[in-house]
């Protein structure tokens, strides 16, 4: 027997980015990679010269519902890339997806897909129920797709350089060669006090000295970059800085670092064009838009679903 449906408002919240990059777990303590340097800024910026992704995702809280007296959560998930080389930018079409889930407590849905309208299919996914465990499985099975999406890529263009528009603590340990990561809000501090004093003296197209730190048993290479912001304004030292990551070996990382200061400065976005400038790079902000186009329209949804719960009502 299926549960009665009654549905609620869910608006997720979107991250701002902090001010501070100092303070830093102490579970993710950096070490300055020797190999590198001296602890200064850095300049020296490298082509690339192959196939170049971004990859991204868009999650959409459709709605949250209630099964019988259990919090569930309605989710759409687009997942894409978009592709660049000399002269053109172009979306890889075989790279999309657009996924939904339900989201409910172990047992409080009883059919493997809940289908309210044609061509409107959930997959289940069962999870704890307080609202922050739904949106946190739902989520998980974002950065899955994203980070499958970047194998399939790299197994279509060998050599190609995948760039993920956040960390990659979801990459197989098998699949790190040629995959970035970027973060453009800095929820935590990887430096100490003395390592982050740094950040603020970097100068548009500078980056830091490559450093290391431990995930769980995973080790990773990370680094800031300053972008640049025009018009230039007084903002805060966190507001123009990617922290870039990989979890390729050491030697992979030390060569990509001069890369990541010949891509990302110059995708920069403008304030005038982006809120979120300049970190919210250009061809990110095009394929955001795009997988917004392919999630298709939140109030239609929402209406079939009110038309789906009046009917079951009956």
């Amino acid at each position: 027997m299926k549960p009665r449906l009654r549905l609620d408002v869910w608006s997720p919240d979107h991250a701002a980015p902090e001010a501070s990059l100092a303070q830093p777990l102490p579970e993710l303590q950096a070490e300055p990679v020797a190999a590198d340097g001296p602890w200064a800024p850095k300049r020296e910026a490298a082509p690339w010269t192959g196939p170049l992704f971004f990859v991204d995702g868009r999650f959409r809280t459709d709605a949250l519902i209630f099964l019988d007296d259990a919090p569930a959560l309605l989710a759409s998930v687009a997942v894409g890339a978009v592709g660049l080389e000399p002269g053109r930018a172009f979306y890889e079409e075989a790279a999309f997806a657009v996924r939904r889930f339900l989201v409910a407590p172990p047992g409080a849905w009883p059919e493997p897909v809940f289908s309210p309208a044609p061509g409107l299919d959930y997959e289940l996914v069962e999870a704890g129920g307080e609202p922050e465990a739904l949106r946190a499985a739902a989520m998980e099975r974002r950065g899955a797709l994203e980070m499958g999406l970047g194998d399939g890529l790299r197994a279509r263009h060998p050599g190609a350089l995948v760039l993920h528009d956040g960390p990659l603590h979801r990459l197989p340990a098998a699949a790190t060669a040629g995959r970035l990561g970027f973060a453009k809000t800095h929820h935590r501090g990887y430096l100490n006090a003395e390592q982050a004093a740094l950040l603020g003296e970097l100068a548009a197209g500078e980056r830091s000295p490559v450093f290391t730190f431990t995930r769980g048993e995973r080790r990773f290479y990370s680094w800031y970059l300053r972008l640049p912001l025009e018009p230039e304004r007084p903002y805060a030292a966190a507001a123009t800085l990617l922290r870039v990551e990989t979890a390729a070996p050491e030697a992979e990382a030390l060569a990509l670092a001069p890369v990541s200061l010949g891509v990302f400065p110059r995708l920069a976005s403008r304030p005038f064009r982006d809120p979120r400038a300049p970190q919210n790079l250009v061809p990110v902000g095009a394929l955001e838009r795009e997988l917004g186009r392919r999630l298709g329209s939140a109030g239609l949804i929402r209406r079939r679903l009110l038309e789906h719960i009046r009917r079951e009502a009956v």
